[in-house]
Parts: structure tokens; C-alpha cells; sequence
């Protein structure tokens, strides 16, 4: 392979869109990694193969050449490439004993990737890994299959190997790529490089996770409506891992968001000349003095979801304490409610006045918009609510903190928010 790649021609990303239109239909669940994914021509490849970026490198001889796959096959191998990105396979890779043997991580990869799949009846081409063929039980993890190749083997022998066996055969001693825990395919391009059209700019660590969170909440969203069993045992599992809360309290939690929000604001020290500097001034010349800004923060309440009152009290007085601690006095803290049938947020004077009123339906963006009506607008704004809500699209002026008190995960709550998941005191 030279190692030069490009953008795909019109016909090679036509077989394209009709191999992820294949794959999206045998996978719906799947279709926030596969439109996320860029898609990167590497001519000489001999397979496809993923980076650490969400970048797909595909030799376009599988595309639309004299061995170009079928789109069933063609779609079958893209979900097992977005597969290695939504199990961050390229992460897990660095958690393990460094350095660790590239030939035995892809194949404990490709074999944790690829018994979901079949599971699913995806038609994978011949000779796929599975965890069978490594001596393996079924339904196991990548870490799994690993240790069980390092003990049937000298873990130094493979130590430079750098073959794969995923949806293809031959994948000229590179693995799937970085995106798969391996070394990066010929030509693979740097995490801010584009191609020569400027496309494929690939995404970061932070998109990535969130890409994968969204795969998560498909899944268990299918699961719950066509039923236990409607994906692979092992998909779900991941799922529900990857929205399982946080180990932490969400007490804890939520006073550190809070808090990480007003310290951010209360450091952006500015200059005024209402006086003057306390350093020494220069005749003819008046210096300004530093002032350090009286933060304001607004905390926006859902008074109409199904959280109970004791769940509401429990997290006002979260965030009480910590606005306290830090030095927002109450001139500077406001309170506003939101209801069901209210078009407005209503400003209350305590927390003694913030009473659930029933109902559901209510929309925060409401809330929200209101707190950043006041004037002085607020430097923080604090939601608390059932999650049951739309969101902002366009980021608030505000820095967003969203405690969400639901048994269920958070969904929907804008990705550049800080989002706590406060599970009910009943849960």
C-alpha cells in the first residue's frame, strides 16, 4: 500500500452510502457511530480499518473494483469496524500491561465485535474470529479473550506482530487500525490533519464518547420496545455499562459541578476606573483597579415532574450549600419555577416557596430562557428537573448545570451542559 489517501470518488461513495444504508438497516441501533464515522479511500488497503478519530479507511477495490464486496457483505464489515469504536477498543488497549502484543488484542477485539454480530445474523464473511476459535467461551470481553491468548502463548513473540482477522482476511499485518487499539494503517492521517478537500476532519475524545452514548441509548431504547432479546446479549450489557450512573455520590457530584462553574465565573477578574489601582500611579496617569466579579446564578426548578418533593429538597439543598460554601450570597441567587401550564418561569423568594406542583410536560427551555432574561444576567444557570424535557440547541450564555433526578439515565441534556444524574430518593 503507498499510503496515500483520498476522498472517495463519486461511485465509491455511492457503494458507500448503499453499504451503511445496509448496515443501518440490520442495526438501527447503530446509526449515530455510522453516520459519525468519515470515510477515507486508502487505495491498496486490502480491507477497512478505523482510527482513533472516527476516520473509515476502505480500499476502494472492496467498493466498486474487480473484488469490490456485495453491499450486504460491504455493510456486514462496516459494523464491525464502527463496532472497534463504539467498544473504544483503541482506550482499553492503553489500560492494558504496556507494552501490550497488537496481533492478540485485535483478535480478542475482532472475536468480542463479531460474536454480537453474528448473534444479530449479521452475514460477516468467511473466516471472522470468533471466541470459539480462540478457546473461548461465548459473551465474553476483549480482556477476556486476551489473557486467554498471552497464556497459550510467549507474550514476546508476537510483541511486533501487527496482523488482525476481523471482517477480512487480509489486512496487510496492520490489525483494523489505531480506532481498534492497533498500529495506525499506512497513511493514516493526524488527529487536526484534513484531506487535501478538507474533508474528514475526524472528531475528538469528548464527540467519541458522546457518539457512543447515543449508540447506548438506541440500544436500550430498542430493547425496550421490541423486547429482551432483540440484540445480542453482549450489546446490551455494554449499554447498559456505559449508562450505568456514576460510582460517585451524586451529592458529590453535583457540588463539584457547581462549584467547578461558579469558581470558573468568580475568577474572570476584570479592570475598572471607578477607582483607582492600588498600585503606585504615575503622575498624569490613572491606572485601573483589578475587581473580581460578584457571580450570579439562577437555579431554574421543575415544579411539575414526577420527582418527589423529598428528591427536590434533597438537591436544593445540594446546591444551597455549595453556592453558600463559595460565596454567592442570596442577592446574587435566584430562584425561578416552572410548571406545566405556566408559559413563564415564576420568580420565588426561598426555598420554602418551591413546591411540586404535578403534572408533567414541562419545558426547561422556558426556564431557562427566563433565567437569562435577568438582569444582571446570571453567570450560572442550575436546572433541576425529571429530565422529561427539550433542551437548548444553540449553548446558553450561561455556563448549564442539569441535575437530572430520574431512575432512568439522563438523556438528551446538550453536550457542552454539565450533566448530574440524581437517581430518586424512592430508587
Amino acid at each position: 500500500m503507498s499510503g496515500d489517501v483520498r476522498a472517495l470518488d463519486d461511485r465509491e461513495r455511492a457503494a458507500f452510502r448503499l453499504a451503511r444504508l445496509v448496515s443501518a438497516e440490520r442495526a438501527p441501533y447503530f446509526m449515530h457511530a455510522l453516520f459519525a464515522a468519515e470515510p477515507v479511500a486508502a487505495p491498496g488497503l486490502g480491507t477497512f480499518a478505523v482510527d482513533r478519530h472516527w476516520r473509515l479507511y476502505m480500499d476502494p477495490e472492496l467498493l466498486t473494483g474487480r473484488t469490490a464486496w456485495d453491499s450486504t457483505t460491504a455493510g456486514a464489515v462496516l459494523l464491525h469496524e464502527v463496532g472497534h469504536l463504539i467498544r473504544d477498543h483503541a482506550g482499553r488497549a492503553a489500560a492494558l500491561t504496556q507494552p501490550y502484543v497488537h496481533l492478540a488484542w485485535n483478535l480478542a477485539g475482532d472475536a468480542e465485535i463479531n460474536d454480537d454480530l453474528l448473534a444479530a445474523g449479521v452475514p460477516l464473511p468467511a473466516g471472522v474470529v470468533t471466541p470459539t476459535d480462540l478457546g473461548c467461551e461465548v459473551g465474553g470481553l476483549a480482556e477476556d479473550y486476551y489473557a486467554t491468548l498471552l497464556d497459550g502463548q510467549d507474550a514476546d513473540s508476537g510483541q511486533d506482530g501487527q496482523g488482525g482477522a476481523g471482517a477480512a482476511a487480509d489486512d496487510g499485518g496492520h490489525g483494523c487500525g489505531s480506532g481498534a487499539g492497533s498500529p495506525a494503517v499506512p497513511g493514516e492521517l493526524a488527529a487536526d490533519a484534513n484531506l487535501a478537500d478538507g474533508s474528514a476532519p475526524g472528531i475528538g475524545e469528548a464527540e467519541g464518547d458522546l457518539v457512543r452514548r447515543r449508540v447506548a441509548i438506541a440500544v436500550t431504547d430498542h430493547v425496550a420496545s421490541k423486547g429482551r432479546g432483540s440484540v445480542p446479549a453482549g450489546l446490551d450489557r455494554w449499554a447498559r455499562r456505559v449508562l450505568a450512573p456514576s460510582v460517585a455520590p451524586w451529592p458529590v457530584v453535583l457540588r463539584a459541578a457547581v462549584r467547578r462553574a461558579v469558581s470558573a465565573q468568580a475568577g474572570m477578574v476584570d479592570q475598572t476606573y471607578a477607582r483607582p489601582g492600588r498600585r503606585r500611579q504615575t503622575p498624569g496617569i490613572v491606572t485601573p483597579a483589578m475587581v473580581e466579579p460578584q457571580v450570579i446564578v439562577a437555579v431554574v426548578i421543575d415544579t411539575s415532574g414526577s420527582m418527589g418533593q423529598g428528591d427536590l429538597d434533597a438537591a436544593m439543598s445540594e446546591v444551597n450549600g455549595v453556592l453558600n460554601a463559595n460565596g454567592v450570597d442570596r442577592d446574587h441567587l435566584h430562584l425561578l419555577a416552572c410548571d406545566a401550564e405556566a408559559a413563564t418561569a415564576q420568580r420565588v423568594r426561598s426555598l420554602a416557596d418551591v413546591k411540586l406542583v404535578g403534572g408533567g410536560g414541562t419545558d426547561m427551555r422556558v426556564g431557562i430562557a427566563a433565567a437569562e432574561a435577568l438582569r444582571p444576567a446570571p453567570h450560572v444557570v442550575v436546572v433541576l428537573t425529571d429530565g422529561d424535557t427539550p433542551w437548548p440547541e444553540r449553548r446558553t450564555r450561561s455556563r448549564l448545570v442539569c441535575g437530572v433526578v430520574s431512575a432512568r439515565p439522563p438523556r438528551g441534556t446538550p453536550p457542552w451542559a454539565t450533566t448530574v444524574a440524581i437517581p430518586p430518593l424512592a430508587a
